[in-house]
């Protein structure tokens, strides 16, 4: 319990919710239902979640959806957080269970890059790789464009694709955490020449894009060479 009201002193209403459904998913409920999520949010916060003048013994259904049916930059669902399955239901993504896991560690420390996130997710959001895979599913075809990719952004790993994969989550991660704590739906460059915004929808995507690199190149993304497996 105790630890449970140090999670909600420092949650937004949005991550609440995010912790209630790791909840659920934790005690086995892979795919919930809005008011399953209703519940579980109002047990971590009664105060914010419960029925106006019964806070105690209600929770407030709408309060709850209004999270995550909204057009707020926090919204857990624009954020690839959850997923909605079908009408009513929803279950929590890898990307969600990945910021659950860090809000319940109390988040990572900041870092010099996370002070303009847009410089560095200029250049991912940017690539030709990822603008190509949007239009076409199917593509990258070449690792090569993926190497490329992982190496776009300023003060990138060199030649260590783990650790540039782990730059690249951490730059998503302070890209999303910053259009939250800002109550924004887009990154604005610094400068005029600092290129487009960069809207949330976008940021979100790049983990998506991770994911599907994942799944057609393992062996590489796991840091094994290209040449070793025969491929270009």
């Amino acid at each position: 319990m105790v630890a449970v009201q140090k999670e909600q002193k420092r949650s937004t209403a949005a991550q609440v919710i995010l912790l209630a459904a790791d909840d659920l998913a934790a005690a086995g409920t892979k795919e919930f239902s809005e008011w399953e999520l209703t519940v579980a949010a109002w047990q971590r916060d009664p105060q914010r979640f419960g029925l106006r003048g019964y806070e105690q013994k209600y929770p407030d259904h709408k309060r709850v959806m209004s999270e995550i049916m909204g057009s707020k930059p926090s919204n857990p669902v624009h954020l690839r957080h959850l997923e909605k399955v079908r009408p009513n239901t929803y279950r929590l993504t890898a990307l969600g269970r990945s910021e659950a896991n860090r809000l319940r560690s109390g988040g990572s420390a900041k870092t010099a890059r996370e002070k303009d996130p847009h410089a560095t997710l200029a250049g991912y959001v940017g690539h030709r790789a990822f603008a190509r895979w949007r239009n076409d599913p199917e593509q990258p075809r070449l690792w090569a464009d993926v190497a490329d990719f992982l190496a776009s952004a300023p003060g990138a790993p060199e030649d260590d694709v783990p650790a540039q994969l782990d730059y690249v989550r951490r730059a998503i991660r302070s890209g999303l955490d910053y259009c939250q704590s800002k109550d924004r739906v887009k990154l604005e460059p610094r400068s005029r020449d600092g290129g487009a915004p960069i809207h949330v929808r976008d940021i979100a995507e790049l983990s998506d894009f991770l994911l599907a690199l994942q799944y057609r190149f393992p062996d590489e993304m796991e840091g094994m060479s290209a040449p070793a497996r025969g491929r270009k």
